[in-house]
């Protein structure tokens, strides 16, 4: 059985120093370190919150163990807690971490669950909620999710619209399936003891879940449908579940790709989309690898084609690695690698699939860099305003792993938003764990593991929504217009031209992507807090 579901080798060992985090600095040379250390730290995480802040964690490697660590940087990207960040967890890990997964709630907490040994030598499920202060809401030891002999990994987490939190993992061994829990804000686990299976016969072991919130407390998933041996049926499923886990699609779940299988450890892509979903996936089903995109509409039917829109059709090529946003007015955007036969030479790409699932950038899409030996590692996105981003790892020298971080902006035509790629990191050190998320005021922050100090250290860096580096400026997410802080009625002004045009500046509350009354609520609160 495949037990090594999103696993990231680590040596247990070594001695970690922390080094305060700066402000948000305009120097892709430097970058802002959020921790940096004498052995390292890896498995990095980002989310963001509503404010503007982040938060990041990580798994860091000590003398005595792997410990759970993060840090809070606030929207100046000033670190809240201590050089080293704030212990989460120092319960016993393994010699080896598997994936896990963090999140920044409506209030600006941190939401995060992992697994650990902390009750005997299999894998448990925990969980924690973190306020901005670092006071732990739910306990020094957080929530245990699940408590049992067998083997479990790669847990999710998000709070849905009624402000829970959900908990998806997957389970091997005895009842396999894909286990849901649900805890209330206060830190109550209200579902049965060690969660309710939500997919999966309890023979198959689907795994490599995403999920997302949608209305009404529901959330969407996708997940892979079997991955038990390397002949396992490796298809694409979703479903949309209460937050009981009642099922509110094809009992079952839906089928989004069940025509081949995808590779061993892939893991989709996912979108919610207005109650449905968007998502993105390759396979080898033509004998060679392409990216395919499917859209559920909110009753769970297959808005394109069974089994997917490929989003390239250009021949001798492959594609690698979708990465999906929306584009203004609702189209999906994806980022690809795109690549010879032999896989020698490859380029970044971007599609835009529109509402019909037809391919609007041609038959090949647009490419953003040449078709060339050098390397180019899988594209994180996001959506700005007028188009959508997408980062990427690019390694200059053949055969090294040390390269920089690049990101292009373009709007739905595919065109570039600025004159050419944004240098968000330069130094040319090996750059993993790449994440990529949106802020309230159309900025995007950016998180990573680097060894240019030698070791893997986590750093960060905005993108302002005018495509600089750096801080923006303002005191708050309603500080838009000069004189920069202070709140007036040329900030007033300056949010109802954005809002008017659909501009990121004015895209405040959830759900981002979509400008309504919850944005106009968001900004007259942080008006009327005024600056400090």
């Amino acid at each position: 059985m495949l037990k090594r579901c999103c696993v990231a080798l680590g040596v247990v060992g070594g001695f970690a120093v922390g080094l305060a985090s700066a402000q948000w600095t305009d120097d892709a040379s430097l970058n802002t370190p959020v921790v940096t250390s004498a052995l390292g730290q890896d498995v990095i995480k980002l989310g963001v919150a509503p404010d503007g802040s982040s938060w990041v964690g990580w798994n860091d490697f000590q003398p005595g163990g792997i410990e759970i660590r993060v840090q809070r940087l606030d929207s100046d990207g000033v670190a809240t807690f201590a050089p080293g960040g704030l212990v989460v967890s120092d319960h016993p890990q393994n010699t080896f971490v598997v994936d896990w997964d963090l999140r920044a709630d409506t209030d600006g907490n941190c939401m995060l669950t992992f697994v650990d040994t902390r009750d005997g030598g299999d894998f448990d499920v925990q969980a924690y909620l973190i306020a901005p202060d670092g006071t732990m809401l739910w306990g020094a030891d957080g929530v245990s999710v699940s408590d049992n002999a067998e083997f479990e990994a790669d847990p999710r987490i998000i709070q849905n619209t009624d402000g829970d939190y959900l908990v998806v993992w997957a389970r091997f061994d005895v009842l396999p399936g894909l286990y849901l829990q649900r805890i209330s804000a206060a830190g109550a686990v209200e579902l049965a003891a060690g969660g309710v299976r939500i997919a999966g016969d309890g023979a198959s072991e689907p795994a490599f879940a995403e999920i997302e919130p949608t209305a009404k407390g529901d959330f969407i998933a996708t997940w892979v449908h079997d991955t038990a041996t390397f002949f396992s049926s490796r298809y694409v499923d979703a479903q949309r579940f209460g937050s009981d886990g009642a099922e509110r699609w094809a009992a079952g779940g839906v089928s989004v790709m069940d025509v081949t299988v995808v590779p061993i450890a892939h893991r989709p892509r996912l979108l919610e989309a207005g109650g449905g979903a968007v998502i993105a996936w390759h396979d080898t089903r033509d004998g060679d690898f392409d990216c395919y995109v499917q859209r559920l509409d909110a009753a769970g039917v297959n808005v394109w084609p069974d089994d997917g829109v490929r989003i390239s059709g250009e021949a001798g090529r492959q594609q690698l690695d979708p990465a999906i946003a929306f584009a203004p007015g609702g189209d999906v955007m994806v980022f690809y690698r795109n690549m010879d036969g032999a896989q020698n030479f490859q380029s970044i790409n971007v599609q835009r699939i529109d509402v019909s699932g037809l391919r609007a950038l041609g038959v090949a899409g647009a490419a953003l860099t040449p078709l060339d030996p050098q390397f180019r590692g899988p594209p994180r996105a996001a959506s700005v305003a007028g188009g959508v981003a997408g980062v990427f790892d690019c390694q200059p020298t053949v055969g090294s792993t040390d390269g920089t971080l690049e990101m292009f902006r373009v709007d739905a035509s595919g065109a570039l938003l600025d004159a050419g790629a944004i240098s968000v990191s330069t130094p040319p050190s090996a750059k993993g764990r790449l994440n990529l998320k949106g802020s309230g005021d159309g900025s995007l922050i950016a998180a990573w593991s680097d060894d240019r100090n030698g070791n893997l250290d986590a750093y960060a860096q905005r993108v302002n929504a005018d495509g600089t580096l750096g801080g923006a400026g303002g005191c708050n997410i309603a500080d838009l217009a000069e004189p920069f802080g202070s709140l007036d009625f040329s900030d007033v002004v300056a949010f109802l031209s954005a809002f008017g045009a659909m501009q990121g500046a004015a895209d405040l509350a959830e759900p981002f992507g979509s400008w309504d009354f919850s944005d106009v609520v968001a900004f007259l609160g942080a008006f009327g807090a005024g600056c400090p």
